[in-house]
């Protein structure tokens, strides 16, 4: 937050540093000429204000660039992908799809402590749940998802109460 603070104060006095002036304050020149009226007997004065002179300076106008203090970077914490426990559960007619998802799933460095069959229900889509209450499990299941292309949500009834742990649901293809 300081470092913000400081780069945002020092990006305000380099706009106001290339915004000053250079050249000293001038006045209009103001010009004073006699006319005789044509109508009339006297002559009347007429006075005219001639806008300043160029302003100029002796350098050249400074280019603007954008100014950065230091850069900045937040990362989310790091996820121990071995603190959270996966399982893969095959909701499809199609033989080892679990597996084949579980080595998919563990090439990206997770570890699948369980595949097998999820027989008591009809799940329309291949989905990642996760315990509303574990923000660890949303967001290994948030990644988890990413990998396999599909969509990460809360547990539904039926697995509610099932162990701790992001449970994949996969489907036909």
């Amino acid at each position: 937050m300081v470092l913000i603070a400081l780069a945002i104060a020092f990006a305000g006095i380099g706009a106001m540093a290339l915004s000053g002036n250079d050249s000293e304050s001038e006045q209009p020149e103001t010009t004073s000429s006699s006319v005789a009226r044509a109508a009339g007997n006297g002559a009347a004065s007429v006075t005219s204000v001639k806008p300043p002179a160029a302003v100029t300076s002796a350098r050249p106008p400074a280019a603007i660039t954008p100014t950065t203090a230091a850069a900045i970077t937040t990362t989310a914490p790091v996820l121990d992908k071995s603190a959270v426990s996966v399982r893969v559960l095959n909701n499809s007619t199609v033989s080892g799809l679990a597996a084949q998802t579980a080595r998919t799933i563990e090439s990206d460095g997770w570890t699948v402590g369980e595949t097998g069959n999820y027989s008591d229900g009809s799940v329309s889509s291949t989905t990642v749940y996760y315990s509303a209450s574990s923000p660890a499990e949303k967001a290994a299941a948030t990644e988890i998802a990413a990998t396999l292309g599909v969509s990460a949500e809360p547990r539904f009834p039926g697995i509610t109460s099932a162990s701790p742990g992001v449970i994949v649901i996969v489907t036909a293809p």
